[in-house]
């Protein structure tokens, strides 16, 4: 386990980073507004006391529809990955290791929401803007594949995100890179339509020179504002993944279990379907195809997409959580075997009705009973394992 201090040393440097990034993103939009403004009223934008005001009017609107746009964050995520929610009497097992990495975390008082994904790809993901009103989505995949400590692992990688205050800065960064992409298409339109008439219309020697200082600068800022508006989003997100993973693992003091969830998750080959590029950032892993296919066509492909991934690769992530846990964890340990089959919560059109013997959601008995593998339980003996879940075979 990371000591304290360099756990909180690893804290201190990803804030640091992290306000330097979005320090930089503003940046990136007063120079743009700056550059638009040059073209709207020519060369009284490079007057200081014109051009600083004129930027900072505009860049206080941008910042505004920016904070608009990471209000509305967390609903869209939500929506775009057809999340809903479940109830304690839906998924009764899912709730009980929530609770267990909520007490662990030291917030059993407020207790994310959960929700379900219908998907059969493992992932999960962390959304909202403060621990009040946070949420935590779950893939039916997930619940399916992983053993008990490797699903309780992921939902504490998502608590951490809450907890570092991830999903607020990320969700900040990704409205800031849709406010570049508009300043961007703004300019490609007062391009093509001529937008700069109106700085022409100075005359003279000095309006021609400065427009055509203005014309470089924008054709330059076209070309690298939005990449080192991505740059910054994706690292912002990278880097907050590995904190996640390491804080994870010390709040739950079992790092193998998160190693073994990264291992299990980054060697299944299911994609998943309902997500939407705005909000890769926010899943467990990233949803964007980035293995090598099996020709050179689809392995150009994915090592394109690994450029721009918002993620660390999952081999990256278990070398830096096994470098934080030396001796602790290992590597190439055999995977515990997956769990026993579970029932997962459906809408209510596909699930089961009550009164037909079995609580809907409630999870089918493991073949072999309660007890050991292959022994048959008692009679009269529970068929649920402690706290509602089935017994699981092993970390």
């Amino acid at each position: 386990m990371p000591s304290g201090g360099l756990y909180d040393e690893l804290q201190r440097q990803n804030k640091r980073s992290t306000r330097l990034l979005l320090a930089g993103g503003v940046l990136i939009i007063a120079v743009l507004i700056w550059i638009i403004a040059g073209w709207i009223i020519g060369p009284a934008a490079l007057d200081p006391v014109i051009g600083v005001s004129v930027t900072a009017i505009g860049t206080a609107i941008g910042l505004l529809f920016t904070f608009i746009a990471y209000r509305s964050g967390p609903s869209i995520a939500l929506r775009a990955s057809k999340a809903r929610p479940v109830s304690r009497h839906e998924a009764p097992e899912l709730h009980n290791l929530l609770d267990e990495v909520c007490v662990s975390a030291g917030i059993s008082g407020t207790k994310p929401k959960l929700y379900i994904v219908d998907d059969p790809a493992p992932n999960a993901f962390a959304t909202g803007l403060k621990l009040e009103d946070s949420h935590i989505a779950v893939t039916t995949g997930l619940v399916e594949r992983l053993p008990r400590y490797e699903l309780r692992a992921v939902l504490a990688h998502e608590v951490a995100h809450i907890l570092n205050d991830d999903i607020r800065a990320v969700t900040v960064a990704v409205a800031t890179a849709g406010l570049v992409a508009l300043l961007a298409d703004v300019m490609v339109r007062m391009l093509w339509f001529g937008g700069a008439r109106g700085g022409r219309r100075g005359g003279g020697n000095q309006g021609g020179g400065a427009q055509v200082i203005f014309l470089v600068l924008g054709l330059v800022a076209l070309v690298l504002a939005p990449l080192a508006a991505q740059l910054i989003r994706f690292a912002v997100s990278r880097q907050r993944e590995y904190l996640a993973d390491a804080t994870a693992a010390d709040v739950l003091r079992d790092p193998q279990s998160m190693v073994n969830a990264l291992r299990r998750i980054g060697g299944d080959q299911t994609n998943l379907r309902n997500f939407e590029v705005a909000t890769a950032h926010l899943w467990f892993e990233e949803p964007n195809e980035t293995r090598s296919g099996g020709d050179k066509r689809q392995a150009k492909a994915a090592k394109m997409a690994r450029r721009f991934a918002t993620h660390p690769s999952m081999k990256e992530r278990i070398e830096r959580l096994a470098t934080l846990n030396a001796g602790m964890v290992r590597v190439d340990a055999p995977l515990p075997p997956p769990p026993a089959p579970r029932q997962i919560p459906r809408p209510p059109d596909h699930g089961q009705t009550p009164g037909s013997g079995q609580r809907p959601g409630q999870p089918p008995p493991p073949p072999g009973g309660g007890g050991a593998p292959g022994q048959q339980p008692p009679p009269g003996s529970p068929r649920q394992g402690p706290g509602g879940l089935p017994p699981f075979p092993g970390r």
